[in-house]
């Protein structure tokens, strides 16, 4: 049991310690191997690690499989609120799947799937970013030159979890952080590009 040193109003239940195949139905692998044969230009969006970082999943690089090799993964195809975690590389890193994301695709990641308890799933995204988790996280990581952890280790992992009602209230305070962070992050980016184009046609050039 244990309590954290900030609650929002009206919560004051100690935290539980739970093992996550206490949580999870499913704790696994998307596919591993090579996929590079079924790349197409378009088709079928691919969840890989590089899309996965501090808890978020952008698509910076889009990586896009034909309708036969998707088809042959619908076992292992991602629902929306399932959360997957990069195994190889950058350790650790987790996202949840967005409802547009649904039925997706993916690759080289540890997948938590169908839970056995009510969950919310962005409040386990948010304790994976904590010191404490990427400690525990990195204690059962291998290999030197590329870290790598086991979907099996994963099933002893265990975290804190508060009821329900806290689990959302949590989740919503730094889904909103994380909101208003990108939105500051797209203004400073502006800013910079103003400034360049400022520099540029201010400043005579030489002739």
């Amino acid at each position: 049991m244990m309590k954290p040193k900030i609650r929002f109003n009206g919560f004051t239940d100690d935290w539980e310690q739970r093992k996550l195949e206490e949580i999870y139905q499913n704790i696994g692998n998307a596919f591993v191997g090579t996929a590079t044969p079924y790349y197409v230009d378009t088709g079928h969006f691919y969840l890989e690690s590089n899309n996965i970082k501090d808890g978020q999943i952008n698509r910076n690089n889009e990586v896009f499989i034909n309708d036969e090799f998707y088809e042959r993964q619908k076992d292992k195809w991602l629902h929306t609120g399932d959360m997957v975690m990069v195994q190889s590389g950058h350790v650790g890193h987790t996202a949840v799947i967005p409802e547009e994301l649904d039925n997706s695709a993916a690759h080289a990641l540890i997948m938590f799937r169908n839970p056995k308890i009510e969950i919310e799933p962005y409040f386990l995204n948010y304790q994976y970013q904590t010191i404490k988790s990427k400690r525990k996280i990195n204690n059962i990581t291998t290999g030197n030159t590329i870290k790598h952890i086991l979907a099996s280790d994963m099933y002893n992992f265990i975290v804190d979890v508060s009821d329900i009602e806290e689990q959302q209230q949590i989740a919503n305070y730094f889904l909103e952080l994380d909101h208003l962070i990108t939105l500051h992050q797209r203004k400073v980016e502006q800013m910079k590009n103003l400034k360049k184009y400022m520099l540029q046609n201010m400043f005579p050039a030489e002739k």
